[in-house]
């Protein structure tokens, strides 16, 4: 719906619990939803037709795709605390339950070197079985999971574009093997036709979803260096592989290194990665039980009181709490609060 990105979608659902309510709702009580604008309320409240939702349904049993919704046990934890992540996405292939994954992304253009290590480090990644997330373009993404699958790991997938649509249509073999194998994924409903703009969210899912990027092989321009700044944002772990100095293919990734990347220095130092994702379960869940607004929420309480005991002011405290109601441990109803009965 226009006027309606990821950002607006998470708080309509937050503060009505259920779409058929965002459906029902009057101009005044859209009104109620904190920051929401007046485009936006226009485009809900004048797009109550649901022909072409009929039609993206119809479109879904015929290919054989599915809906993942961000309050789904699947949709990773560290994906919803990212504000470019959708309320739903789109998908084929398999589910799978994970809290450490790598994004693995670089040149179409890449250079032989650059083949190497993506495919020593998709073979690597398998072996350690951590999900490699990448985004189906030529060179440097499709090799590393190309030796994903070869080597019976999990490949994840994010297209620029509808699941159903094989872009680039050269790589259709590939693109079969990884929805027997893994997980392709798009914020796009089915038939959606690639488009630059596109692209550009695409890359900020590929990051959204992994513990860490690492960015083979760059150019100037590359659009893996969008990817690289998204993680930066989302306060990733950024790493990327050295080059030589007048090779065109690496500047991008000489220049991360320059503004503070990690080098990637070999493959042995994925054996880090394995570290972390066996602590990763056990730090979570340290993490979300010391967080001081879980330790402040003794009984339900009021936004506003909350703000005065943490000392933070009300915006603030609303996104954090948002995130944490993503996540299941909180629930918002008007302006109290409470925790989530969970186990």
């Amino acid at each position: 719906m226009k006027n309606v990105g990821p950002i607006t979608q998470k708080r309509l659902i937050s503060h009505f619990q259920t779409p058929r309510k965002i459906y029902d709702a009057t101009e005044e009580e859209l009104k109620n939803v904190r920051g929401i604008r007046e485009t936006t309320i226009s485009s809900i409240i004048n797009s109550k037709s649901l022909v072409e939702s009929e039609k993206i349904m119809d479109r879904m049993l015929q290919n054989n795709i599915n809906l993942l919704t961000i309050h789904d046990r699947f949709y990773p934890i560290q994906a919803k605390a990212c504000k470019e992540s959708p309320a739903i996405l789109y998908y084929k292939g398999n589910l799978m339950e994970f809290q450490t994954a790598v994004a693995v992304v670089g040149s179409r253009r890449c250079t032989t070197y650059g083949r190497n290590v993506a495919e020593q480090i998709g073979e690597k990644l398998s072996s350690l079985h951590i999900p490699i997330v990448s985004g189906f373009a030529k060179g440097i993404d499709s090799y590393v999971h190309a030796a994903c699958v070869k080597e019976d790991g999990y490949p994840i997938v994010f297209l620029g574009g509808g699941v159903d649509i094989c872009y680039p249509k050269e790589q259709h073999r590939l693109y079969e093997k990884i929805v027997e194998s893994g997980l392709i994924l798009s914020q796009y409903p089915p038939g959606t036709l690639p488009k630059p703009k596109q692209f550009l969210q695409r890359n900020s899912l590929i990051s959204a979803w992994s513990s860490e990027v690492i960015v083979v092989e760059a150019g100037k321009t590359s659009g893996a260096l969008w990817t690289a700044r998204f993680a930066r944002n989302h306060g990733k772990r950024l790493l990327a592989v050295p080059n030589q100095l007048y090779v065109k293919e690496g500047v991008g990734t000489n220049q991360l290194l320059a503004q503070g990347a990690i080098p990637f220095i070999g493959i042995e130092s994925l054996d880090a990665v394995k570290r972390m994702r066996l602590n990763n379960d056990q730090n979570l869940k340290q993490t979300l039980q010391s967080h001081p607004i879980l330790s402040n929420l003794t009984s339900p309480t009021p936004v506003q009181k909350l703000a005065l005991q943490l000392n933070i002011n009300n915006e603030d405290l609303m996104n954090e709490l948002f995130e944490l109601e993503l996540q299941g441990k909180v629930t918002i109803r008007g302006n109290i609060v409470k925790k989530t009965n969970t186990k």
